[in-house]
């Protein structure tokens, strides 16, 4: 068996040292901007398995001379050695037993490792098995073509959009996914089209590839991608189905394509000069078997809450602990403490057994990602939703009952506002619903430990 025969000892030799070397190469980059910028220091240990999350964060490179080139060259590096290990594992996947849709693996920070282990030490296949097929060959090569594609554009988009522009709308959940999986598309259907269904696997597949990239450069965490992928699919269908469309029309499909990718920068940096604006008002009340007196004293005089919250803020979501206030009467400070942080908020209106309203000085980051690193640089996570102001209100009732409403209003930089603001409403409901249980516990217990208080 010669070396270049299904899976040969020269092959398996010359494979794995090609992608050693590209591997490495990420290093070398990393080292040399090091030495560049003259910064000393143990890296973290994720540099060896993601060397290009540390050229992408600031967390890693703000204090280095070279901090403002971390992005684009982080990328480039990245994005390149993605490139070459995948055409790598596809060629060294030709020879090798198992599916050809392995090498597309490689993509993925620490599973790479394992791929290009596998495939050293995969068996070939026999000889009688022949070569891969001509047209199959060319269809895995198109394919990966637009899923490297694809997985370049949803970085490259996510990078400029958040961390550069900051800006989260219609641009980015929409109009990107739209065209990047238009690009997709019309790429898996030149030259020689496929179904649809093989299409939108493709496109989805390729978001899916992107989603793991994001968590990897640390761009996004868990969470939120999950919040986002019902209107991300959709979009990303829709733009298959056109691109798939496309393709048919020849020549005139790809100037359309290619337009499409040019005009991507255009509608995030437009979208930059009047960002999403949004904003919506909550009213939530609970009766309590309690007088006025004992319910204000239970919300000035608040206490931690106990019990652990639902599951979605179990994974992240901010939720209230605790709080304290400092002084009486309008002009007090309020320190409300969440699971993500500390708001502080000042009282406007002190009318014991009646009425406290305060308004919002800093707002807590609105959730914390799921992620395998301790920082993840995704802007939306604090400032993007607001309280501005919150007041509670205490009503009496027949038979030394009361009735304590709590009404806050909120801002909200997000679009299309119609997806994220019905998110942002429950769980602004579930918070209150907690917050307000809470007070009619201690206020009907009538044992009110002299604490804190909280806002929503």
């Amino acid at each position: 068996m010669t070396s270049s025969a299904f899976g040969g000892a020269g092959a398996r030799a010359r494979y794995l040292l090609a992608s050693l070397a590209v591997l490495l190469a990420q290093h070398l980059v990393l080292l040399a901007i090091v030495w560049w910028a003259r910064e000393p220091g143990v890296p973290p240990w994720w540099i060896w398995i993601n060397p290009g999350r540390a050229l992408v964060m600031d967390a890693a490179m703000q204090r280095q001379s070279l901090g403002a080139a971390a992005l684009p060259l982080g990328l480039v590096v990245t994005l390149v050695a993605d490139i070459l290990l995948v055409m790598l594992a596809f060629r060294r996947a030709r020879d090798v037993r198992g599916s050809a849709w392995i090498a597309l693996l490689t993509l993925t920070p620490l599973l790479q490792v394992l791929v290009i282990a596998w495939l050293t030490v995969a068996p070939g296949r026999p000889q009688h098995q022949g070569e891969v097929p001509v047209a199959d060959r060319l269809a895995v090569r198109t394919a990966a073509f637009g899923l490297l594609a694809g997985v370049g554009l949803i970085v490259l988009v996510v990078a400029f959009s958040a961390p550069v522009l900051g800006v989260y709308g219609y641009a980015l959940f929409v109009g990107s996914p739209f065209l990047i999986a238009l690009v997709i598309g019309y790429i898996a259907n030149r030259p020689e089209r496929v179904t649809l269904g093989w299409t939108f696997s493709l496109a989805l597949f390729a978001f899916l590839m992107g989603g793991l990239a994001l968590v990897g450069f640390a761009f996004e965490g868990v969470i939120c991608l999950v919040m986002a992928t019902p209107l991300i699919v959709a979009m990303a269908l829709a733009g298959a189905m056109i691109g798939r469309a496309l393709a048919g029309l020849g020549r005139r499909g790809r100037g359309t394509t290619l337009a499409s990718v040019a005009v991507l920068p255009l509608l995030l940096a437009g979208e930059a000069l009047a960002p999403p604006r949004a904003d919506f008002e909550s009213v939530e009340s609970i009766e309590v078997a309690a007088p006025p007196a004992a319910v204000w004293d239970s919300v000035v005089h608040m206490g931690p809450i106990p019990g652990a919250p639902a599951a979605p803020f179990r994974w992240g979501l901010a939720y209230p602990m605790r709080g304290e206030i400092q002084g009486e009467g309008v002009g007090a400070i309020r320190r409300g403490v969440f699971s993500t942080g500390v708001a502080y908020e000042r009282v406007t209106a002190w009318e014991p057994e009646k009425r406290l309203d305060f308004i919002v000085l800093s707002d807590p980051p609105s959730l914390k990602e799921l992620s395998p690193y301790d920082h993840v640089n995704a802007p939306h996570m604090n400032g993007y939703f607001r309280t501005r102001d919150a007041r509670f209100s205490i009503t009496p009732l027949p038979g030394g009952r009361s009735r304590l409403t709590l009404a806050t209003h909120h801002d909200l930089d997000l679009a299309p506002a119609v997806y994220w603001t019905p998110m942002a409403q429950w769980a602004v409901h579930a918070n209150k619903q907690r917050v307000l249980n809470h007070f009619r516990r201690q206020a009907e217990a009538g044992a009110v430990t002299p604490a804190t208080s909280i806002s929503e």
